[in-house]
């Protein structure tokens, strides 16, 4: 049986799969099996995996088809359930479906999950697809301002080298224990649905590093990230989501001191974003802060059950951040 599950949310990424199952079905580490959640693809991708894949289907893939796009949030919290049904399932991969991976991806993470045992989430060295030179992530930074960022991000590869404990992970491409996230559900949820897609991994190590977990970058396990790069939110749906869940993530998250130290940073946060998305006409933002604000009181009542026994250990790991450096070619 099993110890380890890669989970990856697919909509309409046909274009990726192909490089995507490749480099996974060709790991030294073999004793894992694909959960891949299709949320109503009209791109042919799941009569893609059946016809070039049937092989695999059931076996070594696990095709899960949704009617709808219900998020990243809860596609993979979907496949999680699932793999924690398999009581031999030790390790959650989670893992985009634009992602080519080096053939001792799982291997090396899997080592330092073993290595470290209060590990509860690693990280996997992510590189940009279309500037290998560059990082993509190398884990997660959180600011006290209430922003997240990518480690690394548009910073040379060389400079991320070593291993190192890190906040949090990218679950792009990263590990987690399964013991860690049974300690950190909350109402039957790993990473938050409410948040839909972005900044739930930020929510989610922000819970790991509060109930006691610590998070490692491993930067012998190497991923391609090709749909990352440099491009700024345009999208109303990004915006809509990120700037919304950017609001969550600190009030529902921060310790109570915390939140008293660091308000005067979150509040000017929260002004910079509606004025400079304002200035690139992106009146969106205006939804995305009234609707963050307007349903506080669910997040609230979820911040009530987050285990918080090491709360005081999250402060070292904050810092001051307010924007990403990026390449100019």
């Amino acid at each position: 049986m099993p110890s380890a599950y890669v989970i990856t949310p697919n909509y309409n990424g046909l274009k990726f799969l192909r490089n995507y199952f490749r480099s996974l079905l060709e790991q030294t580490y073999s004793d894992f099996r694909i959960i891949f959640i299709d949320n109503a693809s009209s791109d042919g991708s799941v009569e893609f995996i059946k016809n070039d894949y049937r092989e695999y289907v059931d076996e070594r893939i696990v095709l899960i088809e949704n009617d709808a796009n219900i998020g990243f949030a809860a596609s993979n919290n979907q496949g999680i359930r699932l793999a924690m049904s398999d009581p031999q399932c030790k390790y959650i991969v989670c893992l985009n479906n634009d992602t080519v991976v080096d053939r001792d991806f799982l291997r090396n993470l899997i080592l330092m999950a073993e290595q470290i045992k209060d590990a509860g989430s690693v990280q996997a060295k992510m590189i940009w697809g279309s500037r290998p030179d560059l990082i993509d992530s190398a884990g997660l930074e959180y600011s006290i301002n209430g922003l997240g960022f990518n480690r690394g991000a548009y910073e040379p590869a060389e400079k991320f080298e070593w291993e190192t404990e890190i906040f949090g992970c990218c679950a792009g491409a990263c590990l987690y224990k399964r013991e860690a996230l049974e300690d950190v559900e909350v109402d039957g949820e790993y990473f938050d649905e409410d948040f839909f897609a972005y900044y739930e991994d930020f929510d989610l190590a922000l819970r790991l590093r509060m109930a006691g977990w610590s998070s490692w970058y491993a930067p012998k396990s190497t991923v391609y990230h090709h749909k990352g790069g440099t491009k700024t939110f345009v999208s109303d749906f990004t915006i809509y989501h990120n700037w919304r869940n950017c609001t969550w993530t600190f009030l529902k998250n921060m310790p109570a001191s915390l939140i008293i130290r660091y308000i005067p940073f979150f509040l000017l946060s929260e002004v910079i974003q509606v004025l400079i998305n304002l200035k690139r006409g992106k009146t969106i933002i205006l939804k995305a802060k009234y609707d963050a604000y307007r349903n506080l009181g669910r997040i609230i009542r979820k911040r009530k059950n987050i285990k918080r026994t090491y709360e005081s250990n999250l402060k070292e790991f904050l810092k001051l951040k307010w924007r990403v450096n990026v390449p100019k070619n």
